[in-house]
Protein backbone atom coordinates (compact mmCIF):
# COMPACT_ATOMS: atom_id res chain seq x y z
CA UNK A 1 0.00 0.00 0.00
CA UNK A 2 1.55 3.41 -1.45
CA UNK A 3 0.40 6.80 0.09
CA UNK A 4 -0.70 9.06 -2.87
CA UNK A 5 -1.54 12.22 -0.91
CA UNK A 6 -3.21 14.04 2.24
CA UNK A 7 -6.00 16.34 2.18
CA UNK A 8 -9.12 17.14 3.70
CA UNK A 9 -11.29 15.66 1.04
CA UNK A 10 -14.88 16.83 0.42
CA UNK A 11 -15.42 15.52 -3.23
CA UNK A 12 -13.75 12.75 -5.42
CA UNK A 13 -14.64 11.41 -8.63
CA UNK A 14 -12.86 9.40 -11.33
CA UNK A 15 -11.66 10.66 -14.61
CA UNK A 16 -10.54 8.93 -17.66
CA UNK A 17 -6.66 9.67 -16.70
CA UNK A 18 -7.08 9.46 -12.55
CA UNK A 19 -9.23 11.70 -10.52
CA UNK A 20 -10.37 14.94 -9.66
CA UNK A 21 -11.04 16.19 -5.56
CA UNK A 22 -12.30 19.31 -3.67
CA UNK A 23 -10.75 19.65 -0.60
CA UNK A 24 -10.74 22.43 2.24
CA UNK A 25 -7.81 24.77 2.41
CA UNK A 26 -6.79 27.55 5.00
CA UNK A 27 -5.88 30.77 3.19
CA UNK A 28 -3.30 33.35 4.56
CA UNK A 29 -5.43 35.18 6.66
CA UNK A 30 -7.02 32.20 8.53
CA UNK A 31 -10.35 31.75 6.45
CA UNK A 32 -11.66 28.64 4.88
CA UNK A 33 -11.98 27.90 0.96
CA UNK A 34 -12.12 24.91 -1.08
CA UNK A 35 -9.66 24.19 -3.42
CA UNK A 36 -9.70 21.55 -6.48
CA UNK A 37 -7.44 19.50 -8.12
CA UNK A 38 -6.88 17.11 -10.88
CA UNK A 39 -4.54 14.32 -10.55
CA UNK A 40 -3.04 12.35 -13.14
CA UNK A 41 -2.29 8.81 -12.94
CA UNK A 42 0.52 7.98 -15.86
CA UNK A 43 2.39 11.29 -14.96
CA UNK A 44 1.70 11.08 -11.18
CA UNK A 45 1.42 14.66 -11.49
CA UNK A 46 -0.93 17.12 -9.25
CA UNK A 47 -3.07 20.27 -10.64
CA UNK A 48 -4.69 22.98 -9.59
CA UNK A 49 -7.95 23.61 -11.57
CA UNK A 50 -10.57 26.64 -11.52
CA UNK A 51 -13.91 26.04 -10.11
CA UNK A 52 -15.25 26.05 -13.88
CA UNK A 53 -13.31 22.79 -14.96
CA UNK A 54 -14.34 20.54 -12.21
CA UNK A 55 -17.96 21.66 -12.39
CA UNK A 56 -17.75 21.04 -16.23
CA UNK A 57 -15.68 17.40 -15.23
CA UNK A 58 -18.78 16.93 -12.92
CA UNK A 59 -21.89 17.98 -14.38
CA UNK A 60 -20.72 18.14 -17.86
CA UNK A 61 -21.13 21.09 -20.43
CA UNK A 62 -24.41 22.54 -19.12
CA UNK A 63 -22.79 22.04 -14.96
CA UNK A 64 -22.94 25.95 -14.61
CA UNK A 65 -26.18 26.81 -14.11
CA UNK A 66 -26.89 23.04 -12.70
CA UNK A 67 -23.97 23.81 -9.77
CA UNK A 68 -25.79 26.91 -8.81
CA UNK A 69 -29.28 25.55 -8.82
CA UNK A 70 -28.05 22.62 -6.43
CA UNK A 71 -26.50 25.42 -4.58
CA UNK A 72 -23.77 22.93 -2.55
CA UNK A 73 -22.42 21.00 -5.74
CA UNK A 74 -19.68 20.00 -4.22
CA UNK A 75 -20.12 17.24 -1.21
CA UNK A 76 -22.51 15.54 -3.35
CA UNK A 77 -22.57 12.27 -5.12
CA UNK A 78 -22.98 12.15 -8.87
CA UNK A 79 -23.98 9.34 -10.74
CA UNK A 80 -26.16 8.48 -14.44
CA UNK A 81 -28.96 6.56 -13.90
CA UNK A 82 -30.89 6.33 -17.76
CA UNK A 83 -29.47 7.86 -20.99
CA UNK A 84 -31.68 11.50 -20.36
CA UNK A 85 -31.63 11.42 -16.48
CA UNK A 86 -28.45 12.22 -13.33
CA UNK A 87 -28.99 12.28 -9.50
CA UNK A 88 -27.04 14.01 -7.38
CA UNK A 89 -26.78 12.32 -3.55
CA UNK A 90 -25.88 14.10 -0.43
CA UNK A 91 -25.19 12.65 3.15
CA UNK A 92 -28.53 14.08 4.69
CA UNK A 93 -30.76 11.45 2.12
CA UNK A 94 -31.26 14.01 0.12
CA UNK A 95 -31.55 12.75 -4.07
CA UNK A 96 -32.03 15.28 -6.27
CA UNK A 97 -32.61 13.86 -10.01
CA UNK A 98 -31.83 16.10 -13.05
CA UNK A 99 -31.92 16.34 -16.97
CA UNK A 100 -28.68 15.85 -19.44
CA UNK A 101 -29.83 19.81 -20.06
CA UNK A 102 -28.89 20.02 -16.43
CA UNK A 103 -32.74 21.45 -14.57
CA UNK A 104 -33.36 19.67 -11.58
CA UNK A 105 -36.92 17.36 -12.06
CA UNK A 106 -37.40 16.39 -8.61
CA UNK A 107 -36.13 15.92 -5.01
CA UNK A 108 -36.82 13.30 -2.55
CA UNK A 109 -35.27 12.06 0.83
CA UNK A 110 -33.76 8.41 0.84
CA UNK A 111 -34.14 7.23 4.31
CA UNK A 112 -34.17 3.56 6.02
CA UNK A 113 -35.60 3.95 9.60
CA UNK A 114 -35.81 7.21 9.51
CA UNK A 115 -31.75 7.54 8.79
CA UNK A 116 -30.77 9.15 5.77
CA UNK A 117 -29.05 7.06 2.46
CA UNK A 118 -26.25 7.83 0.91
CA UNK A 119 -23.26 7.03 -1.61
CA UNK A 120 -25.55 5.47 -4.51
CA UNK A 121 -24.25 2.75 -7.34
CA UNK A 122 -27.05 2.84 -10.07
CA UNK A 123 -27.96 -0.83 -10.93
CA UNK A 124 -30.81 -1.00 -13.74
CA UNK A 125 -32.99 1.17 -12.88
CA UNK A 126 -32.71 0.73 -9.00
CA UNK A 127 -29.89 2.48 -6.72
CA UNK A 128 -27.41 0.15 -4.23
CA UNK A 129 -27.29 3.06 -0.96
CA UNK A 130 -25.40 2.93 2.26
CA UNK A 131 -27.25 4.12 5.46
CA UNK A 132 -24.27 4.52 7.62
CA UNK A 133 -26.71 4.85 11.16
CA UNK A 134 -28.69 1.69 10.26
CA UNK A 135 -25.22 -0.43 9.46
CA UNK A 136 -27.15 -1.44 6.48
CA UNK A 137 -27.10 -1.24 2.78
CA UNK A 138 -30.29 -1.03 0.26
CA UNK A 139 -31.35 -1.14 -3.04
CA UNK A 140 -33.74 1.89 -3.52
CA UNK A 141 -36.42 2.20 -6.54
CA UNK A 142 -36.10 5.55 -8.04
CA UNK A 143 -38.79 4.79 -10.66
CA UNK A 144 -41.18 3.70 -7.46
CA UNK A 145 -39.48 5.88 -4.73
CA UNK A 146 -39.27 3.10 -2.53
CA UNK A 147 -36.79 0.34 -0.78
CA UNK A 148 -36.77 -2.79 -2.26
CA UNK A 149 -34.24 -4.78 -0.40
CA UNK A 150 -32.23 -4.47 2.39
CA UNK A 151 -28.85 -6.27 3.68
CA UNK A 152 -27.67 -5.36 7.03
CA UNK A 153 -29.67 -3.49 9.81
CA UNK A 154 -29.23 -2.13 12.83
CA UNK A 155 -28.72 -5.49 14.91
CA UNK A 156 -26.90 -7.34 12.59
CA UNK A 157 -22.77 -7.46 12.56
CA UNK A 158 -22.34 -7.29 8.95
CA UNK A 159 -21.19 -3.92 8.34
CA UNK A 160 -20.14 -1.50 11.03
CA UNK A 161 -20.96 2.32 9.96
CA UNK A 162 -21.07 2.21 6.22
CA UNK A 163 -19.69 4.85 4.79
CA UNK A 164 -20.10 4.53 1.01
CA UNK A 165 -20.16 1.63 -2.23
CA UNK A 166 -18.37 1.08 -5.20
CA UNK A 167 -19.32 -1.50 -7.88
CA UNK A 168 -17.13 -3.35 -10.09
CA UNK A 169 -17.82 -6.39 -11.96
CA UNK A 170 -21.01 -7.40 -10.54
CA UNK A 171 -19.98 -7.20 -6.76
CA UNK A 172 -20.92 -3.99 -4.53
CA UNK A 173 -17.20 -3.06 -2.09
CA UNK A 174 -18.54 -1.44 1.09
CA UNK A 175 -16.73 0.67 3.15
CA UNK A 176 -17.00 0.51 6.81
CA UNK A 177 -15.40 3.30 9.56
CA UNK A 178 -16.11 1.87 12.49
CA UNK A 179 -14.78 -1.91 12.38
CA UNK A 180 -11.79 -0.40 9.38
CA UNK A 181 -12.97 -3.04 6.50
CA UNK A 182 -13.87 -3.36 3.44
CA UNK A 183 -16.59 -5.82 2.88
CA UNK A 184 -17.83 -7.32 -0.79
CA UNK A 185 -21.34 -7.99 -1.36
CA UNK A 186 -21.84 -10.79 -4.34
CA UNK A 187 -24.46 -9.56 -6.40
CA UNK A 188 -25.26 -13.08 -7.49
CA UNK A 189 -25.83 -14.46 -3.97
CA UNK A 190 -25.92 -11.79 -1.71
CA UNK A 191 -22.89 -12.85 0.19
CA UNK A 192 -21.33 -10.73 2.79
CA UNK A 193 -17.26 -11.38 2.72
CA UNK A 194 -14.06 -9.80 4.04
CA UNK A 195 -12.06 -7.54 1.55
CA UNK A 196 -9.67 -5.54 2.66
CA UNK A 197 -9.10 -4.93 6.35
CA UNK A 198 -7.06 -1.80 7.73
CA UNK A 199 -5.90 -0.18 11.12
CA UNK A 200 -7.67 2.84 10.41
CA UNK A 201 -11.27 4.11 9.50
CA UNK A 202 -11.88 3.72 5.68
CA UNK A 203 -14.40 5.86 3.52
CA UNK A 204 -13.98 5.24 -0.22
CA UNK A 205 -12.90 2.67 -2.38
CA UNK A 206 -12.39 3.03 -6.18
CA UNK A 207 -10.39 2.14 -9.36
CA UNK A 208 -8.65 4.10 -11.93
CA UNK A 209 -7.73 1.52 -14.81
CA UNK A 210 -6.57 -1.91 -13.30
CA UNK A 211 -5.21 0.35 -9.88
CA UNK A 212 -7.03 0.07 -6.53
CA UNK A 213 -7.31 3.41 -4.16
CA UNK A 214 -8.35 3.72 -1.22
CA UNK A 215 -9.18 7.03 0.72
CA UNK A 216 -8.43 6.31 4.85
CA UNK A 217 -9.02 8.64 7.20
CA UNK A 218 -4.66 9.70 6.82
CA UNK A 219 -5.23 9.86 3.18
CA UNK A 220 -5.53 8.47 -0.24
CA UNK A 221 -3.54 5.15 -0.96
CA UNK A 222 -3.29 2.66 -3.90
CA UNK A 223 -3.03 -0.80 -3.16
Amino acid sequence: MKKVFNADILDLFITDNGFIYACKEILDDGREAIGFFTYDKKSDLFERIPVKAYIKAKYGNDGLPLAKSLGDFVTCSVRNISSINNIASYDDGTLKIFNSYGLITDTRKVRYMNYPACSPEPSGRDLWMAVPDANAIINYSVRYDRIEFRIGGPQEKAFSHPASIAMYDGCLYVCNTNSFVIKTIGLDAYKVSDFYVFNEPVYKYFRVDNTEYVLLKTGVYSL
